[in-house]
C-alpha cells in the first residue's frame, strides 16, 4: 500500500539545517494499522506529511501502490490527497463548521453530487455513532466526539491510505481501546482495506497497533506490534451487540 524508502528531510532554522527525518524506511500494508510514537519535536508530523505527499523529501522515495508520489507534480499529488489519501489531525475544521458538512464536503470535490455526498456522510456518521450530532458545530463537540467525526470523514470516501496525526492523544485508556477497535473495523469494512498510519505521543496506545515505529530526532526504529507478536485482536462489543441497535457508538 505505502512504501517509504530512504527518506530524509531537513528544514532551515536560524540559518542552520535541522534534520527532521534521517534515512527513514518503512511500509504500511492493506488493512494494517501502523503507529509512529515519539516526542513533539522528533519528526512525527513531518514523517506523516511526507508519507501523505504534503511535503517532498530531500532524499528518498514515497510510493502509493505502483505510483511514486515523489515523482508526481504538485497538482497530481493534491488530486490524490483527499481521494486516495486522507489526512486527519486534531485541529479539525473551523469551530463553526457543521459536522455533516465537514464529513461530506470533500466528497463533492472529487466527483460526488451534493445529495450523494450528504447520503454517504449520513451513513458513515451513523456507522460511528454520531448520526444525531450531524447538525452540530465542530467546536461544540467533546474531544471524543471529534475523534469519531474525524474517523467518519477519513473513511467516507473509501481511501486507500488514512493518515492520522495526534488525533487520539488524551482520550484515556478505555476510550482509546474502543476507538482503535472502531478504527480496525472501519479498515476491514473499507472498499480497499485501507492502510492506516497514525502518530501518537502516548506509549500505551501502541499496544493496539499491528506495527510500531519509534522516532527520535528524525531516526526511526521498528518496535514490536501485534503482528510480530502473533497477538490475537479481541474487539470490544459493538453497540448493536450491547444495546440491540445498529452501528457502533462512541458516547
Amino acid at each position: 500500500m505505502l512504501v517509504v524508502e530512504g527518506v530524509s528531510k531537513c528544514f532551515s532554522r536560524g540559518g542552520e539545517c535541522v534534520v527532521a527525518l534521517n534515512d527513514v524506511s518503512f511500509q504500511v500494508g492493506c488493512g494494517e494499522i501502523v503507529m509512529v510514537v515519539g516526542g513533539s519535536l522528533d519528526g512525527k508530523s513531518t514523517l506523516l506529511q511526507v508519507a501523505a505527499g504534503v511535503e517532498r523529501p530531500d532524499k528518498g522515495t514515497v510510493s502509493l501502490g505502483d505510483r511514486r508520489l515523489t515523482g508526481l507534480s504538485d497538482r497530481c499529488r493534491a488530486r490524490l490527497l483527499g481521494r486516495e489519501i486522507v489526512w486527519i489531525d486534531r485541529d479539525g475544521p473551523g469551530l463553526e463548521v457543521e459536522v455533516s458538512r465537514f464529513v461530506g464536503w470533500p466528497l463533492t470535490l472529487h466527483g460526488h453530487g451534493r445529495r450523494q455526498a450528504e447520503r454517504v456522510a449520513a451513513q458513515i456518521l451513523a456507522r460511528v455513532g454520531m448520526r444525531e450530532h450531524a447538525g452540530r458545530k465542530w467546536g461544540d463537540l467533546s474531544h471524543r466526539q471529534q475523534v469519531s467525526v474525524g474517523l467518519a470523514r477519513a473513511f467516507a470516501g473509501s481511501p486507500r491510505l488514512v493518515i492520522i496525526d495526534d488525533l487520539l492523544n488524551g482520550l484515556g485508556g478505555r476510550a482509546t481501546e474502543e476507538t482503535i477497535d472502531l478504527l480496525r473495523a472501519l479498515t476491514k469494512e473499507s472498499e480497499h482495506r485501507s492502510g492506516v498510519l497514525l502518530s501518537v505521543s502516548e506509549m500505551e496506545a501502541t499496544v493496539f497497533a499491528d506495527r510500531v515505529l519509534s522516532i527520535y530526532k528524525g531516526a526511526v526504529e521498528p518496535m514490536t506490534g501485534l503482528k510480530e507478536n502473533d497477538a490475537e485482536v479481541i474487539p470490544f462489543p459493538r453497540q448493536d451487540e450491547r444495546r440491540g441497535s445498529r452501528g457502533v457508538g462512541i458516547p
